[in-house]
């Protein structure tokens, strides 16, 4: 039996995804939804999809600058444009950017399922193909330096609440920092849950249009997880008892949020040490800043070396005694 056909629908609007997912599963279609671009991507590292149908006009990354990744790392997977602003400047810049079809909002279902098997059938023949080497992105990991710092700050996090596990989580679900008394696995398994939570809050966050929920709270009956937003994809979580307050409990987080934060922006020590100076001969390190200033300003001294009263008797020094007689 034939395999569904995957699209992967992203939109910004909860509304859109959940109409366009309810047309296309009634039709046999298999579904996928984002709710930002930087998701889509997300699942399309890790998913094989036939087809992307994207929204044009959406926050963060814009539907035309994916259509341009998608050409780049996925060059064989067509992509429908999405909009409610089809006017013909529009339609010929994402034709341009390289998507090989278009759906005007507001839509019908016939409209749809036409123009999804019109771009399914430009597919090379075979399986849906590989994608290309994804372009370099930025590490999550953090550096070394940087990550014993990290793990410090939640060391104290974890003393301060008795938790039995404080995190610093990454947007693949990777465990970038921890301490605790939870086994590695189990500090992983977290990590991944957490990143899918963000995923599906990132989805509700634009269906109340709100631009992102900073704090979450999960309570059980003998411990609550508390969930802070470093950056996107990147969260600092604690699991304490039920017995410590929330509002001790958010108090700390806070506090260890805003450190790692300064953690973040603290340029490294690398970059922070001054440059290495080398002392001349016989001279103390405390000298090194004077003799420079000093060389730079001053000719080699040739002469003889006077005392105050030598140089004052020679009348070099002005007498202030005398001055302040005849202003008096």
């Amino acid at each position: 039996m034939a395999k569904a056909p995957c699209v992967l629908i992203i939109d910004d609007s909860i509304d859109v995804l959940q109409t366009l997912s309810d047309i296309l599963g009634v039709a046999g279609y298999a579904v996928r939804t984002a709710p930002s671009a930087e998701r889509a991507l997300q699942i399309l590292e890790g998913a094989a999809v036939d087809l992307v149908i994207t929204d044009l006009r959406m926050g963060g990354m814009g539907g035309m600058a994916l259509i341009r990744r998608l050409r780049e790392s996925w060059p064989d997977l067509p992509v429908v444009a999405l909009s409610g602003f089809a006017d013909a400047a529009t339609v010929a810049q994402a034709f341009r950017e390289g998507a090989v079809d278009f759906i005007a909002k507001p839509f019908t279902a016939s409209e749809v399922l036409e123009t999804v098997a019109r771009a399914l059938a430009r597919r090379p023949a075979g399986p849906p193909s590989a994608p290309a080497p994804p372009a370099p992105v930025a590490s999550q990991s953090l550096a070394p330096d940087q990550r014993a710092q990290a793990e410090e700050i939640l060391r104290a996090l974890q003393s301060r609440l008795g938790a039995e596990l404080t995190l610093l989580t990454g947007s693949q679900g990777e465990v970038l920092a921890a301490q605790g008394w939870v086994s590695e696995p189990a500090a992983q398994a977290v990590a991944r849950a957490i990143a899918q939570i963000g995923a599906l809050l990132e989805t509700l966050a634009s269906a109340l249009g709100e631009p992102a929920f900073a704090a979450q709270m999960w309570e059980g009956t003998q411990r609550v997880l508390y969930g802070l937003r470093l950056e996107p994809g990147r969260f600092l979580v604690a699991v304490v008892p039920r017995t410590v307050k929330p509002g001790l409990a958010w108090l700390e987080l806070r506090d260890a949020l805003a450190r790692l934060r300064m953690l973040e922006a603290a340029p490294s020590p690398a970059e922070a040490a001054p440059p290495e100076q080398t002392a001349p001969a016989g001279s103390s390190p405390e000298a090194i800043h004077f003799l420079e200033e000093g060389e730079a300003l001053l000719a080699p001294f040739e002469g003889e070396l006077l005392s105050y009263e030598e140089a004052r008797a020679r009348g070099l020094i002005p007498d202030l005694e005398e001055g302040e007689e005849r202003a008096g």
